[in-house]
Order: C-alpha cells, then structure tokens, then sequence
C-alpha cells in the first residue's frame, strides 16, 4: 500500500492545479489495497471473494473524490 501511495504522489504532479491536493496519494493507496485484495482472493481460488472486494475497493475509491469536491471545506 505504500508503493501504491509514493506513486500517486509522484504521478499527482503532473496532473493539473486544481488535483494537486493529496488525491493521488489516497488513490495510489486504494488502488494498490484493491489489488492485494483481489490478489488474496484469488490464491484461495474464492473468485466471488476476489472480485467482490476489488469492486468494493473501487467503489470507495469513487466515492473520496466526490467527497473532497463536495464536503472538504477550504481553509
């Protein structure tokens, strides 16, 4: 999970502005936490499991950046 989230910091500086507000490191993060989720379900040959919690990683993954458009409040 920390690779995942020291390469969504570092891909976030090439993104615009307006992204550049620590968004990448919490996707990088999640992105990564799918993956090995997925990865866990898959060596127990649990297919419903695997893709079960790699889609419910995603979904939260969806859900952060509404969540700082929306309700982060700017200092």
């Amino acid at each position: 999970m920390l690779l995942g989230a020291m390469t969504g910091l570092s891909i976030e500086k090439y993104l615009p502005r307006y992204f550049q507000n620590g968004i990448g490191t919490i996707l990088g993060a999640g992105l990564a936490n799918a993956v090995s989720d997925f990865m866990g379900g898959a060596v127990t040959a649990n297919w419903p499991l695997a893709f079960g919690t790699f889609i419910g990683c995603i979904l939260i993954l969806v859900i952060v950046p509404i969540y700082e458009k929306f309700f982060h409040k700017k200092d």
